[in-house]
Formats: structure tokens, C-alpha cells, sequence
């Protein structure tokens, strides 16, 4: 049964307590739309006292279509931004609209802030202006969506290799990651990582197309090989330059674990004290270590690295993907996410992955990498509330623990210097 009760309440934003029960929001769609209606929640974003924006498949009537919809629910101060919504929504998007909630149900056409969503029902349009040649039966399926963020997607041709499709909020965005693809992405590497290479891009649709590596995600092997394997091509990765790529502020990742804790003591109370405190002794261990694992480091990195952003077993080597958030920083950094978010206890997989990674170059002070191990699983944890998790306080909570945990660890085997 989808759940009746919505995973949050706020006072300030009456739709969200529709948009956040899966149940309530399959109710009132179905009084709106050709019942019955089946919600599958995706991907939330919230502020509190402002808005609530979710990312859903919806699917009506008996074995009818299922298509991936978005609903936002705002404040009264912001009740212009759903009259926008609706006003500047491409014609049939628009699914529902309740003006005294200040709620809006449309397709995700009618996510306005990423252009390419607008385009979908003309493929060979998207085609043409992302693969050179001449676009014949294309299809485009949808992999990810985060409204108002990034879409991901599969564009597929006959007689052609399929190309993944990464859309953005804007222009701006889409240059910054058709950079990271420029500098790290190429064909016949021998000495430099294997990683997709950027095949085209669009301004007005805000978009590039890169290769597409075909294989399963390394989280999804428990083969000590892949992991070492996967480990060198990271080391070659970071064994670039990285003179291509923007430089990240050291400061960013104290000011990630700032934010998320913030958000997790307001969602959480009975956590906050835990949280915040958490939250501002791995701050202060940030500056210790240069915000990024060591001062002047300025090689390439992955930026956002864990085993889902490695794909293993149809080429000889690893290929590592989403490069979006590449930039100049440290080893530590990509190494301390994979930590993070690799499960604790299976250090098998980790060690051999380090082995890997010492082919090529020296693995960085165990220290700075477990300083951003635990930055990182303070990040991570607000992820099952984003992630629209029924359970979510207790997986939250559970994520936290385990952060504070890890913390207090640290802190007894020396990281305070």
C-alpha cells in the first residue's frame, strides 16, 4: 500500500503534505486525472518554508502509461512561481494545478529549468544537434532525473553506437562539464584513464553526448581484480595534470558538511546535537588538512568517486564515468568518498583497489583520506530522505551513527595534529 502519512510536514508549504504521501498525491491526481493513479517517488529537493519540488513515475488508468512526472509545492510568499509554472509550461504538460495549495503536477517537459526535457518528443532533433551525422529511428529513454538539476539519458540510433545524453540547468553547466569530458575523456589512451569522450553538445539545449560504456557498475562486483584494476585507472586519473579543469575551493567541502548537517538537525531534531557537533569537528579537521587533503595538491580528480561510477567487464580495463564534477584538487578527496560509500567491512575490496592505485602512484596520507571518509559519510546520509525512502528517519539516523562512529575513531587514532 503506498504510504498515507507524508514523510514530512511544513506549515509553511500546505501542497507538500499532498506531494510527499505518495498516497494523497495518487488520491488527488486521480480526482484530476483517468483513475486509478500509481505513484512511484524518485527524487526530492526541499527548503523548508519555501518549497518542495519531487520527481515521480506516474502511472493511470488500468495497465495505462507510466511516464516520469514532476510536482512542486510552494510557499505563499513564492504563489507567483506556480502561477509561472503553469503559465510557461509547454502546452499539455501541465497534468494538475491546485491554486490555494499552490501546487503544480506536470510531465517532465514541464521542468522548465532543463532545456533539453522541453525536446524529448522530437528525438531526431535532440539527435541532430548532438551526433554528427544524419539522425534515422532515434529513441531516447530516460535514466535519471533530478528536477530542476540534471536529466540522463540514452540516445539511441540504428545502426549506431548509443550515446548517454547528460542535460543541465543551463548553458553555464553544460560548459563546465563538456570541460571535464575535454580534459579527462579521449580514445586510444595507453598511459591515461579510460573515461567516456565528448561526442557533441548544444547550447540551446543545454546538453552534451558522450560514449557510452557498456558493462555493470563495480559496486555491483565483489571481484577483488575489478576493484584492483579499478584502482589503477583512478591512480591515472589522478596522475593527470588536471591543467584543463577548474580548480575546487578548498573550502567546499566544509561547507557541504555544513549544509547537510544543517538540513539533517532541522529534519531530525533529536539528532541535532549529535550532527552539528559532528559536523564542526570534521569541519575543523577540513583546515587541517587543507580543505582538500593537502595544500598546492593540484591534479586531476573525479570528484564525486564511488564503485557506481565505474563500469567493469566488456572492456579489458575499467571505464570511469559521470565526470561532471571533475576538477583540480587532491587524491584524498576521491579516495575518501569511495570509503564513504563503499559498505564498512569489506575491506577486501578496498585494499585491493589500493593496490591498484600503488601501481601507478603513491596512495595519499591514510589520515587526510579518512578525514574525507568521514566528511563524506556526513554528506551521504541526508541521501535516503532525498531519495524519497519511507524509512527514511531511521536510515538517516542509522547513516549518522555510523558517521559519528567513524569520527570518534579517527579522532582516538591520531587525526588530531
Amino acid at each position: 500500500m503506498p504510504r498515507a502519512e507524508p514523510i514530512l510536514e511544513d506549515a509553511q508549504v500546505p501542497g507538500a503534505a499532498v506531494v510527499l504521501a505518495p498516497a494523497l498525491l495518487e488520491e488527488w491526481l486521480a480526482e484530476r486525472l483517468r483513475p486509478p493513479c500509481a505513484v512511484v517517488p524518485h527524487r526530492l529537493r526541499y527548503k523548508a518554508g519555501t518549497s518542495v519540488v519531487l520527481g515521480f513515475s506516474l502511472t493511470t488508468g488500468h495497465d495505462g502509461p507510466t511516464e516520469r512526472c514532476v510536482a512542486r509545492a510552494y510557499a505563499a510568499e513564492a504563489a507567483a512561481k506556480a502561477a509561472k509554472d503553469v503559465a510557461k509550461s509547454p502546452p499539455g504538460s501541465v497534468l494538475a494545478h491546485d491554486a490555494g495549495l499552490r501546487l503544480v503536477v506536470t510531465t517532465m517537459a514541464g521542468d522548465r529549468a532543463i532545456p533539453v526535457l522541453g525536446r524529448l518528443a522530437e528525438p531526431e532533433d535532440v539527435a541532430r544537434r548532438l551526433s554528427p551525422g544524419d539522425p534515422r529511428a532515434v529513441r531516447l529513454r530516460t535514466l535519471r532525473h533530478n528536477p530542476g538539476r540534471r536529466w540522463v539519458g540514452v540516445l539511441e540510433q540504428d545502426g549506431a553506437a548509443p550515446l548517454l545524453v547528460r542535460a543541465y540547468d543551463g548553458p553555464a553547466r553544460m560548459r563546465a562539464a563538456a570541460e571535464c569530458y575535454r580534459a579527462l575523456g579521449g580514445r586510444d589512451e595507453v598511459s591515461g584513464p579510460q573515461a567516456p569522450w565528448l561526442v557533441g553538445r548544444s547550447r540551446r539545449l543545454a546538453a552534451i553526448a558522450v560514449t557510452w560504456a557498456e558493462g555493470t557498475d563495480l559496486a555491483s562486483s565483489g571481484t577483488a581484480g575489478d576493484w584492483r584494476a579499478a584502482g589503477t585507472e583512478l591512480a591515472r586519473l589522478h596522475d593527470r595534470s588536471g591543467r584543463r579543469l577548474r580548480t575546487r575551493r578548498p573550502a567546499l567541502a566544509a561547507e557541504a558538511v555544513a549544509a547537510t548537517c544543517d538540513q539533517i538537525a532541522l529534519l531530525l531534531p533529536g539528532l541535532a546535537a549529535d550532527v552539528l557537533a559532528a559536523g564542526q569537528e570534521v569541519r575543523r579537521l577540513l583546515e587541517r588538512t587543507g580543505g582538500e587533503g593537502g595544500v598546492g595538491e593540484g591534479r586531476a580528480t573525479h570528484g564525486d568517486f564511488s564503485a557506481d561510477q565505474v563500469v567493469v567487464g566488456a572492456r579489458a580495463r575499467p571505464v570511469i564515468v559521470d565526470l561532471d564534477a571533475a576538477r583540480r584538487g587532491a587524491a584524498a578527496y576521491d579516495l575518501g568518498c569511495l570509503v564513504a560509500t563503499t559498505p564498512s567491512g569489506d575491506t577486501r575490496l578496498l585494499d585491493a583497489f589500493a593496490s591498484g592505485y600503488e601501481d601507478v602512484r603513491a596512495y595519499p596520507a591514510s589520515v587526510d583520506v579518512a578525514v574525507h571518509a568521514v566528511a563524506f559519510r556526513l554528506r551521504k546520509a541526508v541521501e535516503p530522505f532525498r531519495d524519497c525512502a519511507p524509512d527514511w528517519p531511521a536510515r538517516v539516523t542509522e547513516r549518522v551513527r555510523a558517521a559519528c562512529a567513524a569520527l570518534d575513531d579517527l579522532l582516538v587514532t591520531g587525526a588530531r595534529r
